[in-house]
């Protein structure tokens, strides 16, 4: 039988022939330069003019240092900020507000509950007493006391916890005691600080000690 030829021999290729050598790598371009920037021109001679208002030049006062202060107190406790948002209504704020005080920083009653500026002695406003009560609580008693004397009689409520200023300031507000102002404060600071003396004429201590329980249920307050 036939047989089938075997096949044709592979050509061998040179390996010097099929090796083909890789090309050179591109060289590497130095970086642009970087134009240099002309110097900012500088500012032009003009003289500095303070913004704040006339009443606020004084910095140090006692009347400007306890407007900053009743203003940082009431934005961090009882969210003024929600309320005095803009810088206008802020200044506007603070003019009232300063208007309340001497520039000592004595409060001025009759500035406090009138519009009319009157100044009457241990009266404020109107010709009405100034009465005080120092240690309100949460206002039941101050309140009541306010709007039994509309008319007759302003009422001042000082208090040092923020949280019992909070509420008497409500009860206050729902109860439409328009003749009662709070003050929040340690008692004995506001009056050796910002009280006028023969301001007021009277004054009420129902709570001198505040009530603590400690121990069993039935020891004494």
């Amino acid at each position: 039988s036939a047989t089938a030829p075997p096949p044709p021999p592979l050509a061998e290729a040179s390996s010097h022939a099929s090796a083909v050598p890789p090309p050179p790598p591109a060289p590497l371009l130095p970086p642009a330069p970087i134009p240099p920037q002309a110097p900012p021109p500088p500012p032009p001679n003009v003289p500095f003019v303070p913004t704040v208002s006339k009443s606020m030049r004084e910095p140090s006062s006692p009347r400007n240092a306890l407007v900053a202060s009743i203003e940082a107190g009431l934005r961090r406790t009882l969210g003024l900020g929600r309320v005095v948002e803009s810088d206008k209504a802020a200044s506007r704020f603070r003019r009232a507000l300063r208007r309340c005080f001497s520039s000592d920083g004595r409060i001025r009653w009759d500035k406090l509950f009138a519009a009319d500026g009157a100044d009457t002695g241990r009266t404020g406003g109107s010709g009405l007493p100034v009465k005080v009560e120092l240690a309100s609580g949460t206002g039941d008693w101050v309140v009541a006391q306010a709007n039994a004397d509309a008319g007759a009689a302003n009422w001042v409520a000082c208090e040092l916890k923020h949280d019992r200023v909070a509420s008497i300031l409500s009860r206050m507000l729902m109860g439409g005691a328009a003749n009662l102002a709070v003050v929040g404060g340690d008692g004995v600071a506001v009056l050796r600080h910002h009280v006028r003396a023969r301001s007021v004429a009277h004054f009420f201590v129902n709570f001198p000690e505040p009530p603590h329980r400690w121990g069993t249920e039935d020891a004494s307050s």
